[in-house]
């Protein structure tokens, strides 16, 4: 896809200007931080599916999407100044990460990096060795999406500036879309550690998104929600909105209230269709007794999940090991439709929105 001189640059002014608005938004959710949400999804599918590779083709984004309905009504509140210039000015490469579209940060002071991709290659061609398409109808998922996913570079490809771009097409009513994943299920917390995955996006921005539903997520290996999603962003019908959710435990009920899950809702997300803005989680194993996982938009914290609340074996089967990293733009399916209360997309929903990733990386410590 070609790109007009300036636009790096522009998009990084951009950014800048979205963090600022943003915190005013932000900075109420992180004080006063949700504990486990709610929502509703369909039944999950993959079950028995035993080799893991298969089981997350076919279990991957399973029913655990929750459309749940909450909202944040954060911009009538006051936010302090200083909350609002420590949006654009926290370092680059942790969860203070601001908005970006250049380059994959270096680990902070303390911190290693484990995984790095800024998504550097000729236009038009697949990402790197480190992730693989997957492929295939995505009804499998058990969860009402409507795309087929065509494991190609037609869907899913870098665009030659920096960026792998996702882009959802339809022709004659039949939607195409795509799905990478890591090749291997290798970044974890350690134990006495931390672990951060984060991302830089730009939403798809489509005229009428009725459907859209792009994610970033890690998937455990190992039979779902048992061995654990982490849902780092999630939108859907292109509103300018974001949710994180945690799965683990039983298919029905369970401690993470399947296959609703620990979820944030969804909440207010300025700019996040024609800007870039970093998305992230933090594993925090560094105290046996507190373990946690927060969600971050922008470097300030929205949600968090602790052990405490899910209990300590689903929480050991869910949260401590490893984990394949995952990027998708679905259409249609339990999430959308139960946003909307109607049955998504529709015949006016715009093709061929993209989602574009500037890096996605993990950092460690211990």
């Amino acid at each position: 896809m070609t790109r007009l001189p300036g636009r790096r640059a522009r998009r990084r002014v951009l950014a800048a200007v979205a963090a600022v608005a943003l915190a005013a938004v932000t900075a109420l959710a992180g004080a006063l931080m949700p504990v486990g949400g709610g929502g509703r999804a369909g039944a999950a599918g993959g079950a028995g599916v035993a080799d893991p590779a298969l089981r997350a083709v076919v279990t991957g984004r399973a029913a655990g999407r929750a459309p749940a309905l909450s909202r944040v009504l954060a911009g009538a509140l006051a936010v302090r100044p200083a909350a609002v210039r420590a949006a654009s000015a926290a370092p680059a490469g942790s969860a203070g990460s601001a908005a970006s579209a250049v380059g994959v940060p270096a680990a902070p002071p303390g911190w290693s990096t484990v995984f790095a991709d800024g998504f550097n290659g000729p236009a038009g061609s697949a990402p790197s060795s480190s992730w693989r398409y997957v492929a295939g109808p995505a009804v499998v998922f058990g969860n009402g999406e409507v795309e087929t996913l065509t494991g190609s570079t037609r869907t899913a490809y870098l665009d030659g500036h920096g960026d792998l771009d996702i882009t959802a097409r339809e022709h004659d009513g039949r939607w195409t879309s795509a799905r990478i994943q890591t090749v291997s299920p290798d970044v974890g917390a350690p134990p006495g550690g931390k672990l951060e995955v984060v991302a830089s996006i730009e939403q798809p921005g489509p005229a009428d998104g009725l459907g859209y539903w792009p994610a970033f997520w890690m998937l455990g290996p190992g039979p779902w929600p048992e061995h654990g999603e982490i849902d780092i962003l999630e939108d859907v019908n292109a509103l300018s909105e974001h949710s994180g959710t945690l799965h683990c435990g039983i298919r029905d009920g369970g401690p993470c209230r399947e296959t609703f899950g620990m979820v944030s809702g969804l909440l207010p997300c300025p700019g996040c269709q024609t800007t870039y803005h970093t998305y992230a989680v933090i594993i925090d194993r560094a105290d046996a007794a507190d373990e946690s996982v927060t969600w971050y938009l922008d470097g300030r914290p929205f949600y968090r999940v602790t052990e405490d609340q899910v209990g300590a074996g689903p929480w050991r089967a869910a949260v401590d090991h490893d984990f394949w990293i995952i990027l998708d733009l679905a259409i249609g399916g339990a999430y959308p439709d139960g946003a909307c209360g109607c049955t998504t997309p529709s015949a006016g929903t715009t093709p061929a929105a993209t989602m574009r990733v500037a890096y996605v990386a993990a950092y460690r410590t211990g």
